[in-house]
């Protein structure tokens, strides 16, 4: 056997791996000015990987950086009996200057601050930034131009932020037409006046009214924001629909007040022609954008009881979700998923017409004539595949399943579903949407058209 020579063997022996001890943290001392809520991060640590503490240095940087310190620096060092020393150093506090826009725009300078929902003279939290960057975008007011930046004031420990958001044309009078034909055919028209951000003052009013071969309403819609310069915004809102066989008004008015950056909570009352009304109201936005959203999600919600006005006893309890989530799939391709659900309780009463939820048209089951379906409660559901290759334009193929409760002679829950295709286009001064829709049973050449021209000032 041949024998390896000894200068090999010394070769391979400098070569070989060294394999060093695993760092190992014993137990945490703490150096610097810690805010209770941070030092609890550490809480427990005990016989830890060095990894581990590094994971729980980061949550601290972050920590920090969101409650006013963006200068914040923190580094560990590791004894021989396992003790490590984390040391804070988080500079000074900053807070926030008055937001600005890049944009010359109508909207004044302190109410642009406001809708922003960053506190002027509030510690400066850089996650709040990006958020009150997107709570803009999606408010209808404006479009995003460039991502906000932020700049320090030369004189003061503040940061500015300052956003890119240029006017959109939002200001909308609309005309829908929806025909169908057959047998049980017919055809509705509806107008909506919708003003945004009137004179720059982020009020907001919105008209509508429909007539046609089904049903007559009439609704109007007024948000004046900041009441007395609280937090608090005051709604009132109204409608009127006049059917075949009744007739109702209501007229509601309250407070609306946002929370954080997603979430908005309601509270109002109202008088109607035979009852009253008190209702809580919620809602989340995290989509990207107001037009043509391509990702994020939306929920609304709300609870309201109804009190007969003759009589006291006899209440009533109604309440309504909706929500929708859109997702990137490739390319330009986008699926937005969505539910819509509604009952009237208690379950065992003899409702009226008027009470009873109306469905059909082009805001939930497509299918169907507006006012098509009258239910005590429903729930349906919708896939919407949507092609967004073209600068603000979206090709629709939607699916709709929905169940109901039938109204007498005939009982229990009955099924359908609604399925078609759409079109969505905005240019600057006009958008148009047109969708053919068709129903469970019909016949491809009996769907409904729902037509609908925009004009934006």
């Amino acid at each position: 056997m041949r024998k390896i020579p000894l200068y090999i063997i010394f070769i391979l022996l400098a070569v070989l791996p060294v394999v060093a001890a695993e760092c190992i943290v014993k137990t945490v001392r703490l150096e610097g000015l810690f805010n209770p809520d941070a030092a609890a991060l550490y809480e427990g640590f005990r016989n830890e990987r060095c990894s581990a503490l590094d994971a729980k240095d980061s949550e601290l940087v972050e920590w920090h950086v969101n409650h006013g310190f963006p200068a914040v620096n923190v580094s560990w060092t590791l004894d021989s009996a396992g003790v490590a020393t984390v040391r804070l150093n988080r500079g000074d506090a900053w807070v926030w200057a008055p937001p600005e826009n890049r944009e010359k725009g109508k909207t004044r300078k302190d109410v642009f601050g406001k809708l922003s929902g960053l506190e002027t003279g509030g510690l400066v939290s850089l996650s709040d930034l990006s958020r009150a960057d997107d709570k803009l975008a999606r408010s209808g007011y404006y479009e995003r131009t460039v991502p906000v930046r932020v700049y320090r004031d030369s004189s003061r420990n503040r940061l500015v932020p300052v956003f890119s958001m240029a006017d959109l044309q939002m200001n909308e009078l609309e005309g829908y037409v929806t025909y169908a034909s057959g047998e049980d055919g017919g055809w509705s028209g509806s107008i909506l006046v919708q003003l945004y951000n009137i004179q720059g003052t982020a009020r907001d009013l919105s008209i509508s009214g429909e007539t046609g071969d089904w049903e007559r309403s009439l609704d109007f819609s007024y948000k004046e924001p900041w009441i007395l310069g609280t937090a608090w915004d005051g709604i009132a809102r109204g409608s009127v629909e006049d059917d075949s066989s009744y007739k109702s008004a209501l007229f509601e008015a309250g407070f609306r007040r946002n929370i954080g950056f997603d979430f908005t909570f309601s509270i109002l009352g109202g008088i109607g022609d035979d009852e009253w009304t008190t209702a809580l109201e919620t809602s989340y936005r995290s989509e990207d954008r107001f037009i043509l959203p391509r990702k994020g999600s939306r929920f609304d919600g709300s609870v309201t009881v109804h009190k007969k006005r003759t009589d006291s006893t006899d209440i009533r309890v109604s309440a309504y979700c909706s929500g929708r989530h859109l997702m990137p799939l490739y390319g330009n391709f986008i699926l937005q998923t969505s539910f819509m659900a509604g009952t009237l309780l208690p379950t065992g009463k003899d409702y009226e017409l008027e009470d009873l939820y109306s469905l059909g048209g082009i805001n939930d089951i497509k299918g169907y004539r507006p006012g098509f379906f009258r239910s005590r409660a429903y729930g349906a559901t919708e896939a919407d595949l949507q092609w967004q290759g073209l600068p603000k334009t979206a090709f629709h193929l939607f699916f709709e399943p929905a169940l109901h409760r039938a109204r007498a002679p005939e009982h229990g829950w009955a099924d359908t579903y609604s399925y078609g295709l759409g079109l969505t286009q905005y240019r600057e001064s006009w958008s148009i949407s047109l969708y053919y829709a068709l129903h469970k049973g019909s016949d491809p050449l009996g769907g409904l058209l729902h037509f609908g021209v925009k004009s934006l000032f």
